[in-house]
């Protein structure tokens, strides 16, 4: 018996959808660094080992790591969306 009053419950993404999100992240973080090879060679050496003060050092690596983290996870997620959308999603899934 199913009540109107409430929806059925929506589980998160498929394992096949974030199976897609993640080799798309992968890829992007991959363009990423090829598209700044030059800035990550330069800036490695600056990365260790720690240098004075230590909140500039940790500063630093946060911004270097999280920037490029987060802008191919970001960019990932929305071109594996649209790939999975458009290509992979069984037709007979719901939106």
């Amino acid at each position: 018996m199913s009540d109107s009053e409430f929806p059925d419950p929506r589980p998160g993404p498929s394992w096949e959808r974030l199976r897609v999100r993640a080799a798309c992240s992968a890829g992007v973080a991959l363009l990423q660094l090829a598209v700044f090879w030059e800035f990550v060679v330069r800036t490695i050496p600056m990365l260790w080992p720690p240098v004075e003060p230590l909140t500039q050092w940790v500063s630093f690596l946060m911004v270097s790591l999280g920037s490029f983290v987060i802008i191919s996870g970001l960019f990932g997620t929305l071109l594996g969306d649209q790939l999975y959308d458009r290509y992979l999603r069984d037709t007979s899934e719901s939106p």
